[in-house]
């Protein structure tokens, strides 16, 4: 190829690329900064009360979607994870990771309740299961604590084999949950409360974020270990395709809607892939975001995405204190 049809391709061919890949419409929309210091992990929407619920740290702040202002703070958590909701028993519960307990507060007041103190160790991830009516609480020592929402108490555990990260049911019997060091899914059967199977994923995957088309029986896995999103068959595990997403994934929704896949990824970027079929998919956009704006929460009816994030000095990951905000982003 000689060097002036190298040029041309230069100048013409990249900016097309650059066209064909930005689809999505998403685009930057407001900046909502909120007090306070330290981590942050989960976000977590109420549709039905227009509410975003996001862990910081020590506390729980509370979003109205509308108007995008504060309107509540759950605090004295120690190290707040995941936020889960249970209207039908009127509680909320988040996972405190520094010291092994699970806060319950009133899903209407925001008013701490209860304390459950759990023998898991470094609680994260939760699921609230429709079919069991149970809460899931995901543990660092390779344990799924079950807690009866009702009551407040822990009455079972499953040992799962691995390092849990992100799990979610399918509201019919089982649940699915990643096991990060093992590079697989686990699948367990609430009734038997016991791992029935393991979806074996690529070598060095460490998957973290999990979605799910329930209707075609897709599993959308965010392999952080290979910066891809895996696309895996709920009833055999098998995968059927593997894309590129950005660095540091961790989390991932569907939007049923849209039929767009979120990953959300440390590095800055959030990777954005149309599902064209069940099993047909393409990266259609990659949305820069923020350093560390590496969980996300999808409103199904807006269809706006936020994340959390804070500002770093030069030596990364050293936080900036003051800086803590949810970044929202809308389509056009």
């Amino acid at each position: 190829m000689n060097i002036i049809l190298r040029v041309l391709l230069a100048v013409f061919f990249i900016p097309i690329l650059n066209i064909a890949i930005a689809q999505s419409g998403y685009k930057f929309f407001k900046r909502i900064p909120l007090k306070g210091n330290g981590k942050w992990d989960y976000l977590k929407i109420d549709e039905p009360s227009n509410r975003l619920f996001v862990s910081h740290e020590d506390r729980v702040h509370v979003i109205n979607m509308i108007n995008y202002t504060e309107i509540g703070v759950i605090k004295n958590l120690h190290g707040a994870r995941h936020i889960i909701l249970v209207p039908a028993v009127e509680k909320g519960f988040i996972s405190n990771g520094d010291n092994n307990t699970v806060t319950v507060f009133n899903y209407a007041t925001l008013e701490s309740i209860a304390t459950i103190n759990i023998h898991g160790q470094h609680p994260d991830p939760m699921c609230y299961d429709e079919f069991s009516k149970k809460l899931f609480v995901f543990c660092d020592n390779n344990l799924a604590v079950v807690v009866d929402p009702t009551t407040n108490k822990e009455v079972d555990s499953i040992k799962l084999g691995g390092a849990p990260e992100y799990a979610l049911p399918d509201n019919k019997g089982l649940i699915y949950n990643n096991l990060e060091d093992k590079d697989a899914i686990a699948v367990i059967d609430v009734q038997k409360k016991k791992v029935i199977n393991n979806y074996r994923l690529s070598n060095k995957s460490a998957p973290t974020g999990l979605a799910m088309d329930v209707k075609n029986d897709r599993l959308f896995v965010a392999c952080r270990g290979i910066n891809r999103m895996s696309v895996v068959d709920a009833h055999s595990g098998r995968i059927i395709i593997s894309l590129p997403i950005g660095g540091m994934a961790d989390g991932i929704w569907f939007d049923d809607k849209t039929h767009y896949i979120f990953c959300s990824n440390g590095d800055g970027t959030t990777t954005i892939i149309r599902q064209e079929t069940k099993d047909e998919y393409k990266v259609i956009d990659n949305i820069t975001t923020k350093i560390g704006a590496k969980t996300m929460a999808l409103d199904m009816k807006s269809h706006n995405i936020y994340l959390s994030s804070s500002d770093y000095e030069k030596g990364f990951p050293v936080i900036i204190p003051g800086t803590f905000a949810v970044l929202v982003y809308k389509m056009n």
